[in-house]
């Protein structure tokens, strides 16, 4: 549990893993009621929308950022539980001054240099090494009623294998007790890379389309899920479902942050024919979901 804790992104593209994972440590441990509340906290706390806590970071963080971030909010339940290894536990004296500082020191950009620099090697270190990718750090004392600080870095390849920034920077701190919305201080980076509203809209208009297996062309395009999959049914047809959005499906990618280029060959015509949407996308067998 600690190592997926440690480096969500091998284990999947979700927080099922945490789930799965943090429910048989509360069976083991006879703490089910105690892990079952905590489910309930985020709910009441909406730190967990319908998509998870995942949906509720993606109004604070770009897309490539959720996976590390998601993953802090299950370390705290697991710090609560008694289950978090630490790596670093910062006295209480510690705690209170990261506490009382955190929200004006961010107040302007900051690297992940500066914060080694400034509050010493983290407790949690989530998400790996590599300078070009985002990572979450987070703080925390031994006591298992202290919450924990996160600090939500982020990078991404840009062109010829390098980095958008150098290093990566600091986006947003979670360091706010009560609502998870409130929860926040940004930088001014941050603030640039927030997602817009029409981004993290459910609202954003888009269309299902279905292609078969080894088919040519495109056989069905549907406004929603539902009637795609009763069409599929309905005709015993095996293929792909894949939910699109309106526009250049790499060009909207681009500007959610779901994609950056950072080949020769990405943005070239032949790569843009031939982009994946990157949402959503049902396999179907005999007009089955697989």
């Amino acid at each position: 549990m600690n190592h997926v804790l440690r480096r969500p992104g091998m284990f999947g593209r979700d927080e099922i893993p945490e789930l799965l994972l943090l429910e048989a440590m509360a069976a083991v441990d006879g703490s089910l009621e105690r892990w079952q509340a905590e489910c309930d906290r985020l709910d009441e706390s909406h730190a967990s929308t319908a998509t998870g806590v995942m949906g509720a970071y993606s109004d604070i963080l770009p897309a490539d950022a959720l996976r590390e971030a998601t993953a802090s909010v299950y370390a705290e339940i697991a710090h609560r539980l008694g289950w978090l290894e630490l790596d670093r536990a910062l006295s209480a004296a510690e705690f209170q001054r990261l506490r009382g500082d955190i929200g004006g020191w961010v107040a302007q950009d900051r690297t992940l240099s500066e914060v080694i620099e400034t509050f010493g090697p983290p407790s949690l270190w989530i998400g790996g090494t590599n300078p070009y990718f985002p990572k979450t750090l987070a703080y925390t004392t031994a006591d298992h009623d202290d919450d924990l600080i996160c600090l939500h870095l982020w990078n991404a390849f840009a062109a010829r294998l390098r980095g958008v920034h150098p290093e990566p920077v600091l986006l947003a701190v979670r360091h706010r007790p009560g609502p998870f919305p409130d929860a926040f201080s940004f930088t001014p980076e941050g603030l640039r890379r927030r997602p817009t509203a029409d981004q993290r809209s459910p609202l954003r208009p888009v269309v299902w389309i279905f292609h078969g297996y080894d088919a040519r062309y495109a056989s069905g395009v549907f406004e929603t899920l539902d009637t795609g999959l009763a069409w599929a049914g309905q005709h015993e047809v095996s293929g792909i479902l894949t939910e699109y959005p309106f526009g250049g499906a790499y060009d909207v990618a681009v500007s959610e942050g779901r994609f950056t280029p950072s080949k020769e060959h990405h943005g070239t015509a032949d790569h843009v024919a031939a982009f994946s949407p990157g949402l959503r996308r049902i396999h179907l067998t005999d007009g089955r979901p697989d």
